[in-house]
């Protein structure tokens, strides 16, 4: 049991890492998007999003679902002890020769990516710097999860911040220059510029001397035929995750993919807390499954569905009580509309508080035809309530995203209970959702007294004081838990929290 639990620590401080990171990038992307939202136009903000989108559809035609791929095979080559150095070359060769086609191809259509995003050709040298930051973050993905395979958290997240600063600060410095939608693109450029540096950089130390290419191509033929299915799952992932937004230039305005963009991207913040803690998994049960070591996948499943409940629930029922201040204090009244989207997203957003506990489990045991099926289902269900959108606009396509937020979550615990053994803590982790309703109903009932968009820190401070106060009440955390800051915080840094959440050694 020891050797578990220091397995689990070092997940818990790998996921640390990964939250410190999203939680910097994200008061970085928060203050950007905030100086942003001021500084160009509704219209102008609807065309980020389709930059946005452009980009995401770059990095889908060159993944070949290799980014997964690479990540479950050198995490389980580790847990074996055999050299991942084959494997990582091939893999890298194969995108960068894919990448350099597709980037080649989509310069000669950027005419029509200006117009169809945009909206005008006038935008193609925008269109041309979004398409060649595409290629150095189609190469720096890959050697993420290369890293991500390896544990490398702590490397993961220092370039994470570091991408997010340089890339912020020359956004703000060329908007203030005047150089409005391409200043944007050049600064996402040099930020992903910093990002793939580091990133070579770190994994050159951890392969070997490259081989003859020949070599390579058996390996290559084995990660193709293993990511297939990943990446024909990543192009209906990609309909999965900007389906809303295709929608809305279907039916609906810039202006309100504007609004919406706005809305997805304070959702973020805490699906970021839950993706963090998911990523840091798959080391450890890629590790575990290389080892054949079940029980330490049905130990990881059981104490990570408790703390990313523990951790994500209020989060999420926090800030669908207070979409309104969140929106209209960080964007500005002209997006106030988007809180109830925020609001209904937060809401669904909910099954991210068990999620990350599954994440990568049927990837890790090679389920990618279910990983395939799933998306398709999630995307098929939630276009059942497609007819909403004309009766409630955003509203409406907020509940379509939801749905298969639900649907996918459901989907997956389904197929995982086939596959591996699940064990939960039901009446802890009841005990915790109560805590974050109670939280969430008190937070309301206050600001339906006293409302102030300035007020949003305070409304912040009494949630985190009724949350641990219930916390400490219901004795949701014991000594395992207790056990576990100690082996992740040390003795001495550990004392003053245990004694906060009420645990007295």
């Amino acid at each position: 049991m020891e050797s578990s639990n220091l397995t689990v620590a070092k997940v818990a401080l790998g996921s640390i890492y990964l939250a410190v990171q999203n939680i910097l990038s994200m008061l970085i992307g928060v203050l950007g998007y905030a100086f942003l939202a001021r500084i160009i136009t509704q219209e102008e903000m609807g065309m980020v999003a389709g930059l946005t989108l452009l980009t995401t559809l770059v990095q889908l035609l060159s993944d070949f679902g290799l980014n997964s791929a690479i990540a479950k095979f050198v995490s389980e080559l580790k847990g074996r002890r055999i050299d991942i150095s084959a494997h990582v070359f091939s893999a890298l060769f194969f995108r960068i020769l894919v990448g350099s086609l597709i980037t080649l191809v989509l310069l000669a259509l950027s005419p029509t990516f200006s117009s169809i995003l945009l909206g005008n050709i006038s935008y193609q040298i925008v269109i041309m710097l979004i398409i060649a930051d595409s290629f150095l973050l189609s190469v720096s993905s890959l050697l993420n999860y290369v890293l991500l395979g390896l544990g490398k958290m702590k490397n993961i997240a220092i370039y994470g911040v570091s991408s997010s600063i340089v890339r912020w600060t020359c956004i703000i410095v060329l908007l203030l220059n005047g150089y409005e939608l391409a200043g944007l693109a050049m600064g996402w450029i040099m930020g992903d510029s910093i990002s793939l540096l580091l990133y070579s950089v770190t994994v050159a130390k951890q392969v070997g001397k490259m081989q003859t290419t020949r070599k390579y191509v058996p390996l290559l033929s084995s990660l193709l035929k293993f990511s297939w299915p990943i990446y024909i799952s990543s192009i209906i992932s990609f309909l999965y995750t900007w389906y809303d937004r295709v929608l809305i230039l279907t039916f609906l305005t810039l202006s309100d993919l504007g609004v919406y963009n706005i809305a997805y991207q304070a959702f973020s913040v805490p699906t970021l807390m839950a993706t963090s803690i998911g990523l840091s998994l798959l080391p450890y049960y890629g590790m575990a499954y290389g080892a054949r070591d079940d029980g330490a996948i049905a130990l990881g499943v059981r104490r990570v569905s408790k703390y990313s409940m523990l951790i994500v629930s209020p989060l999420m029922l926090g800030l669908a009580v207070t979409a309104k201040p969140v929106i209209t204090l960080f964007a500005g009244p002209q997006y106030e509309l988007g809180w109830p989207v925020l609001t209904v997203l937060s809401i669904f957003g909910l099954v991210y508080s068990l999620s990350p506990a599954f994440s990568n489990l049927l990837l890790i045991h090679g389920k990618t035809k279910i990983i395939l099926l799933l998306n398709m289902v999630s995307i098929a269900l939630s276009l059942v309530f497609l007819p909403l959108l004309s009766i409630l606009k955003l509203e409406g396509l907020a509940v379509l995203k939801g749905v298969s937020f639900l649907s996918s979550f459901l989907l997956s615990l389904y197929f995982i209970s086939r596959t591996v053994k699940i064990q939960m803590e039901g009446k802890i982790l009841f005990k915790i959702l109560s805590s974050s309703m109670v939280m969430a109903i008190i937070v309301l009932l206050v600001q339906e007294l006293v409302y102030n968009k300035f007020f949003l820190m305070l409304y912040v401070f009494i949630g985190g004081v009724v949350y641990l106060a219930l916390i400490r009440l219901l004795k949701i955390l014991d000594g395992e838990d207790f056990k576990l800051i100690k082996e992740i915080m040390g003795e001495k840094a550990s004392k003053p929290i245990c004694k906060i959440l009420g645990f007295n050694p």
